[in-house]
This record gives structure tokens, sequence and C-alpha cells, in this order.
């Protein structure tokens, strides 16, 4: 835009004083030029008057604090009818208010007969071209400065003064502040910076102007007689009764939406009557919503729920975080970068939508189409978990407790998953308790992947699909089916519709697992009881004994696939261990032959390891050993593996040359600089790793 540089002349002396306005068409309606009263430049001269060219106006300079003697020439407009600032100011010094532009933004007659019924900018290009004839124009300068819009438009909004409804603030403002001090209500998550937001937004509270000039809306509640009588009633026949006649005229105004939305929670509940849905559901416990409304919305709903019904509405305020686009804007139907659900569900199903806006939480976060498709294959995980126990559940219905009896004579591996889903069960219903979704998801996802399917029906796979029917092959399966039961009820608020078809599957009774306020109802998981946590079966032991064998068993997967073993080679495992844990991998013996494909485990206390075996070292310093003779060709893979790290080196060597260019590090965005830093790191790691192989196999 342009700073525009006038100048208005003083009544009773020689000189001038030097204006600076972004919109020179609305001096029309000036009536102060005012500084700041500290400002040495013009202390001689405030009080005196100006003369207002083009219509001859005489106008006071006047001192006051707002001014900003850094801007322009120091020296400001007074404007009261068209500046929220200058009527303010107006307010203080009681000056005149000149409306000079209309609702239409053209000009209206008290701007002057040359201006009136000009557009704004016609009537703005004149006053320029007047003040220049005059010599009243000092200069034109750029300037770049905000200006309000129609979100809709963008026609450039014009603030002008009129008569409206307001709602006196201080009592209301005074009962929410109270509350939030003496009781801390609402609890905000997070905290912070929220409370503080709330807080301070409350202590600097003005009255609120209600009434809006729309066509859809509550319609303001006051009636004008012929006399111009306001009457304020709760109904038509009310206001004729208080009135005396019947020939009223209501206010065409309606209410501002977030006057009619600060009702809601009671309103709706059948208030102003002492309803029982106002009594049951009335307060709530939790508000869930966005940053951008604290003011809008939330505060509003507690003021007005303490005035009305004496109680805050909901104890608790969870502010999530926004999802932004790919490049970390907002997302708007204007800029057209919003995201279309209905696409993005056909695409990875709802649930992984679901999932993925879940983990969000409270921070802001770019949407990221590859996040949804990592947890639409979790969804693809979990249902191909399912689909296995149910191919392999026959018999598992003939088993009424699958962990019935004393629990510490179970096997390993049922103790260490009922520890895992009682502790996963705690950190759920921990975090759902703080509103830590992103943790609850990640609690959840990491459960039902690693402990569940990676490690917990590969340990139970050979028992359970026994060709042979046995007691022990329907206990498996009955241990399955009820791990695989209450992980589906501890996910189903994340991913409903997957849980709820795969729940209603299983070969159980589902009426046991009902919420006892549902126990009467058709069976769904909506209504099953959440899975809470019971500490006695939480076993560290066993939780730490099942990691060494987990550790053991990738230890030996690792080394199969760094010397390049073929998954058909069978191999010998030897494990030198103390004592407590050599119980451990005894007992778990035929897992971990199974699971390395291993033909012999041999355990002891101090194996004689042989030199061209590859080895690792375990938790709790046990060892373990692969002999390597007449698995692989040793000078093969030698030169196998030299020319492996030879490749990685050279690689490396690329992207440092890269990094130690400034130019490049200097334009290069911040994610590529990063993403080669980790990828040097990662050829490091796998060049050690290298290292370590090529040494054993010499």
């Amino acid at each position: 835009g342009k700073l525009y540089y006038l100048r208005y002349p003083f009544k009773d002396r020689d000189g001038a004083i030097t204006v600076a306005t972004t919109r020179p068409e609305t001096m029309l309606g000036d009536t102060a030029v005012a500084v700041n009263p500290n400002d040495e430049r013009y202390a001689e001269v405030i009080g005196r008057t100006l003369l207002l060219p083009l219509v001859d106006r005489e106008i006071p300079i006047i001192a006051d604090e707002f001014v900003e003697s850094e801007f322009g020439t120091g020296a400001v407009k007074v404007t009261p009818a068209h500046d929220p600032n200058d009527y303010e100011m107006g307010l203080r010094h009681n000056l005149e208010q000149v409306a000079v532009i209309d609702q239409f933004a053209r000009m209206t007659e008290a701007a002057g007969a040359e201006f009136s019924g000009l557009d704004r900018y016609r009537a703005r290009d004149l006053v320029v071209e007047k003040f220049e004839s005059l010599g009243l124009l000092e200069k034109v300068a750029e300037y770049e400065f905000s200006i309000s819009k129609c979100e809709r438009c963008k026609t450039v909004l014009e603030p002008l003064i009129s008569t409206q409804w307001f709602c006196r603030m201080d009592q209301l403002r005074d009962l929410a502040l109270a509350k939030l001090r003496d009781q801390g209500k609402p609890r905000f998550v997070p905290q912070v910076p929220y409370e503080k937001v709330y807080a301070d937004w409350l202590e600097n509270l003005r009255d609120w102007t209600i009434s809006r000039q729309l066509w859809w809306g509550h319609q303001i509640p006051a009636w004008y007689t012929k006399d111009g009588e306001v009457i304020v009633a709760r109904s038509l026949a009310e206001a004729r009764t208080k009135a005396g006649t019947d020939e009223l005229r209501q206010d065409e105004d309606v209410l501002d939406t977030w006057f009619s939305s600060a009702l809601w929670p009671f309103s709706t509940l059948g208030w102003p009557n002492e309803t029982e849905d106002l009594k049951t559901f009335y307060p709530t416990s939790v508000l869930i919503t966005a940053r951008d409304i604290i003011f809008l919305w939330v505060s509003r709903m507690v003021m007005t729920g303490l005035k009305f019904i004496g109680k805050e509405p909901f104890d608790d305020v969870y502010v999530t975080g926004t999802v932004l686009d790919k490049h970390g804007q907002r997302m708007s139907k204007t800029k057209g970068n919003g995201i279309d659900p209905l696409e993005v569900f056909d695409k990875y199903g709802v649930d992984a939508t679901r999932l993925t806006l879940a983990s969000v939480g409270s921070t802001d976060t770019r949407w990221n189409e590859k996040q949804v498709e990592s947890y639409r294959n979790f969804a693809n995980k979990i249902w191909n978990a399912a689909r296995f126990c149910l191919l392999n559940s026959e018999g598992a219905e003939t088993v009424a407790d699958p962990f019935a009896g004393d629990h510490a004579t179970l096997p390993l591996h049922d103790r260490w998953i009922l520890s895992r889903l009682n502790g996963t069960a705690r950190e759920v219903n921990a975090q759902l308790e703080t509103y830590d979704f992103h943790g609850v998801v990640q609690s959840l996802y990491h459960f039902f992947w690693d402990d569940f399917c990676d490690w917990y029906i590969e340990l139970s796979k050979a028992t359970m699909t026994a060709e042979t029917d046995s007691p022990e092959r329907n206990v498996a399966r009955a241990r399955l089916i009820s791990i695989l039961e209450q992980s589906l009820r501890l996910l189903h608020p994340f991913m409903p519709y997957l849980t709820e078809e795969l729940w209603q599957r299983l070969p159980v009774n589902h009426s046991q697992f009902l919420h006892r306020a549902y126990a009467n109802a058709a069976p769904t998981i909506m209504l099953a009881a959440y899975p809470q946590y019971v500490g006695t079966l939480v076993d560290e032991r066993a939780e730490s004994e099942m990691q060494a064998v987990i550790d053991l068993i990738s230890r030996v997967r690792n080394i199969r696939s760094e010397m390049n073993i073929k998954p058909g080679d069978r191999i010998e495992l030897l494990i030198a261990a103390k004592s407590d844990l050599q119980s451990v991998f005894a007992a778990s013996s035929d897992q971990i032959a199974r699971l390395t494909r291993a033909a012999q485990v041999s355990i002891d206390g101090n194996f004689e390891m042989p030199k061209t075996s590859a080895r690792a070292v375990l938790a709790g310093g046990a060892e373990v050993a692969v002999p390597l003779e007449g698995l692989i060709d040793f000078a093969q893979e030698r030169a196998r593996l030299s020319r492996e790290r030879e490749k990685l080196q050279k690689e490396a060597d690329k992207l440092e040359n890269q990094l130690t260019n400034p130019d490049f590090v200097a334009r290069a965005p911040g994610e590529k600089v990063e993403e080669l830093r980790s990828r040097i790191a990662d050829i490091g790691q796998r060049t050690t790793a290298l290292d370590q192989v090529l040494e054993a196999l010499r």
C-alpha cells in the first residue's frame, strides 16, 4: 500500500502539521490531530487549532499516550467514526464523530457535496488530487501494512460506528476467574500455555457486542413501539403486555453465534426447566476443542454455565493440535490445500485415519499420508493375526478359563504375555486419564505388533498348530484367543470398525465381557468393559527372563542374516550363561531352536567358543556362538562383504563431500541436510558391523 503525508494548516498562525495516513479519504471525517504528550517536537502546539482542508472544519491538537511517536511524523489524524482506536481516543477527549463513509463503502453527505455518493477509492483519488493542487500533499511513500478483509469475498472492511446490543461482562468474568483461581477449573490439557492464555483474556475482557446483522440465528428478544420505546421480553405476548399495545416491531438483528453456542451445554438439555437430562448430563467431564476458540466458545460456556446453572459445564478442556498441510500451512478452502477425508478413508480405511489423528495429540503436525499408510499396515496386521488365531481356534471354546490355576506354573511365554498385557492396560488407562492419546496409540501399537504378533504367536505356534487334538493344543488356542480378545477391547476406542468385526467372530461367550451397566444388552464391543490392570498378573521376573530369550533369538537371527546363511541350513547354537539363565534357556530350548532354525542347542556355563564362529554378547553376561564351518564359503563371503564395505565407504565419502560444501549446506533444505547426516551415521554403523563379521571370518 501507500502512506500519504498530508499537511493541515494552523488556524491562527503560519505553518502546518503533517500527518501520515493509509486512508486519506477518511480525513474528511477528522475531528482532531493527536500527538504523544512526551514528544518534545509538538509540546508547544498541543491545544492549538488546525483548519481541516477541503471541509474547513476547525479541529484541535490533542495529546494522548496511545500515539506512537515513531509512526510517520509522530502526529496522527483522528477519525472517531472510522477507526476503533480513534473511536476510543474520541471518547477520552469528547470528540465529535463524523461518519463520512456508509455501509455500502460510499461517501456520505457529511463528506461534502463534491464527495457525496462517491466510492471510497474514487474519493481517495480525489482527496489526494485536491491536496496536491493546494500544495498540501507533502509526499506519498510505499508502505506495507495489514488490512482486514472479508473472509469470503476478500473485500477490504471499513470500520463504521453503529448501534448494537452489548452484554455487560464484568460479573460473568469474575465468576469464571474465581472458579479458575479457587478450584483450578476448568483444567486445561496441556496446562501450559492455555491456562494462562484463558486467564489473561478474562482479566482484560470488555463488554461483548452480541448483535449481528445476519439472516440466520436467534433473533434479538427486543421490540419497538411506534414511539421508539424498547421493550425486552421473553416472548411477543409478554412484550405486548409490557408495552400495552399490539403494534410492535421486533429488532431484526440476531444474537452472535457464539452467544447461542455459549448456552449449548444446558440449553440442549431442557433448560430453563429442571429436566432429568439436565440433572444427569450437566456438567460433563471434558470438552475437546481447538485453541482457536478458547475465547470464542470455551470461556463463554464457562461464564454462562456459572451464571445460569451455578456450575461449570465441564471439568477439563483438552486442546488438540492442528493438522497442517505438508508445507506447515493451515488448511483452508481458500488456499485449496485441504484434505478430503472421504478420499483418505477410501485409500487407507477409516480406522487407520482415526488412529493417525488420535496419535497427533496436542501438538501441531504436518499431514503425512505415509503415517496413515503405516497404520493401514497395522490394521492389516491385526486382521491377519486374528485370522490366524481364528483358523486355529477349534477346541478353544471347550476351555472355560484358559489361564486357570497357579500362574507361577504357567510356561514362561504365557506368564510373560499376561504381564505385558496388564502392564499395557495400566499404561493405557493412565495415559487416557491424562489425555495422552499419542502415548496410548504408541503403547497399543507396540504391544500388539511387537509382543503379541512378533513373539507370543510365534512362541505358541508349535503347540496351537499341532495336527493331533489334545488338551494342550486346546488350552494354547484358548489362551491366544483370550489375549486377542482383550487386545481388541483395548484397541476399540481407536479402531472401532475393525475391532467390532473381529470381536464378534471370536469363539467366546461375548456377554461375559459386557460392562455391568449393559449386562442385558445385545453383545457389542462398544458396551464391553475396558480392560483394567490386575497387579498380581504383572510379573517382572517373567518379563526379564523372556527378554533374555528374545534377545538371544534376535541376535542369532542377525548372525544368520549378516553371515548370509541360507534359510534352509540348520545351525548349531552354543550358549554360555550363568546358572540362572541356563535354566531359562533350557526351558525354552525347543522354542529357541525352532525360531532360529537350529539343529542343536547346547547350553553350558563357559563354552570354549570355536574360532570360526559368529558370536554375540547377550544381556546378563551370556554369550552365544554359531559355528560357521560347513555353512559358508569363507573366502567367497569375505570377498562379498569387502565389496559391500567398499561400496558403503564410497557413498559415505560422496555424502561427506556434499556436507563439507558450505554452498550446498546453505542452499539445501534443512530436512535434506539432516537426512544426509543420518545416512552417514547409518553407514558408519553398518561399516562397523561388517568389520566385526570380517574379523570373525579370518
